[in-house]
């Protein structure tokens, strides 16, 4: 069983996983950001050495020491610049009673974001989904949409259109108060790309992409809270005994795009970030039929090093195995996709593939190069294997 973080300061953070004894670091779920409080990792705490004991989410870059995680007012750091009228961290918390009204919110948002990005006057968020290889088509499929970065017009068309949800608008993460206490759009739905997760005609969450720029955000609030409990393109598996996984939404939107079409023979599902991969979504994939999953995260051409100068695994290997275990523990065969890099590059994901070489190199890839679960982990490095604490014994 973990270890997990206790005394004054657990009083005011989810619960915290003990991930280094010798550094005494704990790891979960980001009281700022968000997250899985079972899956989650983003958040760090370090209680050595003592006297100089710190914080960091590695997601929304919130950090600092540990001691302004237990005062009601947060110490601003020096490094952070003056944002006034900034929404409040400190909102109501997601009830899970209330996922139907989330779900109404999330769907009337995506409308709203789908108005914004057909807009002739809003011409740049329309551009950059076609320069990333989304046609109009697949962007319409996909329900994607933009978030004005103004942050009263949604509030406004809340008012409108919604007028009875507005009393879980906080809750869901689409709006925030500012310390002004006037109520505004989250600034996580403000200037991005809007991705909607659907389950059949239900918007079951909401996550974004900046735009310009790179990296996604999600609302905040634990995802179960808020209903969040299925991945991106999840209603694509229903005909399929084959279905590849990876993380990013706009990696799964772009093999499934080239899937719909019939130019790659299985769907993608992708989750929210490398590491939150639910144990169910497993379990429930073997109940739709699936029998082989196909993992393809991104590849890249060197592995981290401690300060000390160690290499570890990359991210993408780590989780690569971990991931796979859980889905082998549900009775799914585990193929492993390792994609190519070009000459000089640092590193290669499945929707910069596809952008630069087309589905047709994809689908011979999958058919020809995925190694076995067991032969992936054979031609990793056993220390870093070892050293990585991945336990591959099978279960009794």
């Amino acid at each position: 069983m973990p270890t997990y973080l206790h005394g004054a300061l657990s009083a005011h953070l989810p619960p915290l996983r003990l991930v280094s004894r010798a550094a005494q670091e704990y790891a979960g779920a980001c009281p700022f950001c968000g997250g899985d409080e079972r899956h989650s990792d983003r958040f760090h705490v370090w209680l050595l050495p003592a006297g100089r004991e710190r914080y960091w989410c590695r997601r929304c870059n919130r950090k600092g020491p540990a001691s302004e995680l237990t005062t009601a007012t947060k110490q601003r750091r020096p490094c952070q610049t003056e944002q006034p009228r900034r929404p409040r961290t400190d909102g109501p918390a997601p009830r899970p009673e209330h996922i139907p009204h989330y779900r109404a919110l999330y769907a009337i948002v995506t409308t709203w974001a789908e108005e914004n990005l057909h807009q002739p006057w809003n011409p740049e968020p329309l551009a950059y989904l076609r320069q990333r290889g989304f046609d109009l088509a697949t962007t319409r499929w996909a329900r994607l949409g933009y978030a004005l970065r103004d942050p009263q017009p949604l509030v406004t068309y809340l008012e409108r259109h919604a007028p009875r949800l507005l009393l879980f608008a906080e809750e869901a993460g689409v709006l925030a108060h500012d310390d002004n206490g006037a109520l505004r759009a989250h600034w996580n739905l403000c200037g991005r790309v809007v991705i909607p997760y659907r389950n059949g005609d239900q918007v079951v969450d909401l996550r974004t992409r900046r735009f310009p720029g790179a990296g996604y955000t999600s609302l905040p609030g634990s995802y179960t809270w808020r209903g969040a409990t299925i991945p991106l393109c999840w209603e694509t598996t229903a005909a399929s005994e084959v279905v590849l996984v990876t993380e990013g939404e706009f990696k799964a939107l772009a093999a499934t795009a080239a899937y719909r079409i019939g130019a790659l023979p299985y769907p993608t599902i992708g989750h929210p970030g490398l590491n939150y991969f639910r144990g169910e979504w497993a379990t429930q994939l073997v109940q739709r039929g699936v029998r082989v999953a196909i993992l393809a995260y991104d590849t890249r051409a060197t592995r981290p090093r401690d300060p000390a100068g160690n290499e570890h695994l990359a991210p993408e290997e780590l989780w690569t195995i971990r991931h796979g275990l859980t889905l082998t523990l549900a009775g799914l065969q585990v193929l492993v996709l390792t994609l190519p890099l070009a000459p000089g590059a640092d590193k290669e994901d499945l929707d910069g593939f596809l952008l630069r070489h087309g589905p047709a190199a994809l689908h011979s890839l999958i058919q020809t190069t995925p190694l076995s679960l067991r032969a992936y982990v054979a031609q990793l490095p056993l220390e870093l294997v070892v050293a990585a604490g991945v336990d591959l014994r099978p279960p009794r």
